[in-house]
Formats: C-alpha cells, structure tokens, sequence
C-alpha cells in the first residue's frame, strides 16, 4: 500500500510540473512574440506630406515578427508610391524598421487618356494625385515610351543643352522629336542620328547664328535650315 501512494505522489507530482512548464513555456513565447513583434516604423528622406499616405501603408505590417518580415514584404507595400527609389530596408532589433528613401526627379509632365502624369527618372509615370509638390517641368506631347524621353535627356545633358530652359517637347510616329525652348526656339531633331544633330546645334549656338532665329531644322541629313523670327 505505502508503494501504491508514493506512485501517487510521484504522478502527481510530475503532472504539476508538466502544467507548471506548460504555462511558464506559454508565458515565454507570449513575451517572446510581443518582444519580437513590429511596433515601429521611421521613414527617412521625405517630407511629411509625402510620408503620410505611405505610413498608413505600411502599419499594415505591424505586429509581425520582425524576424520573419522580409524586405520584399516591405518593398511590395511600397509599390503603388511609384515616385520612390533608392529604398532601404533596416531591421532595428528588437521591434522596428528604419526605411531610407528618396524621391526620384521629375523630369516633364504630361497627359494620359486625360489625366495628369509626371515623369520620373526612375522611370514611371507618376499620378499626379500622389506628389503633393507641383512640380514646374517642361509638358511633353505624343504618343511616347518613357524610355525614349528618358534617353533623350540625357544625351541632351551629355552635350551640355540646358533642359531647365525647354518649355515642350513633342514626339512624332516617325520616332522624331521638336524641343521647344523659353526663348521661342524649335530645335527639329532627326529620328536618326540625334547626337550628331546636338552636336551640330551647340555648334550653331556657341557661335552665336541662332540670334533671331525662330526655327533650326536638323532633320535631313547634311542640311542646316535656319528661319528668322519674322518668316
């Protein structure tokens, strides 16, 4: 009899420590997940017009485990503010993130079906509800890649053509485009060769043979034609 009560004890006992580790075990991944779960978010390198919107996006993602929260997770919420680039994603253990940003360049603006978009040097087309700044960029006209606006800036920079004084910019089907400047000057380009054309243009402009004149068609080949203001 005594061996049949010591046996009991002995169950019971290893029962109370089953429950007594049970509930410590419980209590530990409780404060553990709390510890471990996001409950902060800082975004650096906008303003605070600009951030807002993106904030109440991303607090989407709180109470995650910072853990197994992914970059991707991160960038994917991210995605429908297309004027964002250079993104950096940091883990502040135990419980935030730290998202480094900056706004891309707005290089033109123009019109889809429309409506109002500016054009990133990321590469998107950005709606014009998500940039709260107006941005006072040259209007570019036609049916256009943003690929081929973005090449032509830059090959206008690569010679040294001020973009900041074009007023327009209008594309054509034969994949030609005009520049129009602020001081009334067409620059008809060719749809091919357009960096032998600029270079014909800084030419005719550092020598001064632009003085009073309205038009400079480069587009056929080995011809220069030049009109007056008053033609």
């Amino acid at each position: 009899m005594p061996q049949l009560i010591s046996k009991y004890k002995l169950y019971l006992y290893l029962f109370f420590f089953i429950f007594l580790t049970s509930i410590f075990n419980f209590q530990f991944l409780e404060n553990y997940k709390n510890k471990f779960s996001l409950k902060s978010i800082s975004i650096h390198g906008l303003s605070n017009s600009e951030k807002k919107d993106i904030e109440i996006e991303l607090n989407k993602l709180k109470n995650i485990n910072i853990f197994q929260l992914s970059e991707d997770q991160v960038s994917e919420k991210l995605t429908r503010f297309n004027f964002l680039e250079n993104i950096h994603v940091s883990k502040i253990i135990p419980s935030s993130i730290k998202i480094n940003v900056s706004r891309t360049s707005i290089i033109g603006k123009t019109i889809i079906n429309g409506q109002k978009f500016y054009i990133g040097k990321n590469g998107n087309f950005i709606n014009n509800n998500l940039l709260f700044e107006q941005n006072d960029v040259a209007a570019v006209y036609g049916d256009f890649k943003i690929e081929d606006f973005i090449n032509l800036i830059k090959t206008l920079r690569d010679y040294e053509i001020e973009t900041e004084n074009i007023k327009s910019y209008y594309y054509y089907k034969n994949k030609r485009w005009d520049l129009l400047f602020s001081n009334s000057h067409t620059l008809m380009l060719p749809s091919k060769n357009e960096e032998e054309s600029l270079k014909i243009y800084k030419k005719l402009l550092n020598n001064n043979y632009l003085i009073n004149k309205k038009t400079i068609d480069l587009r056929i080949p080995n011809q220069i034609i030049l009109k007056n203001n008053n033609e």
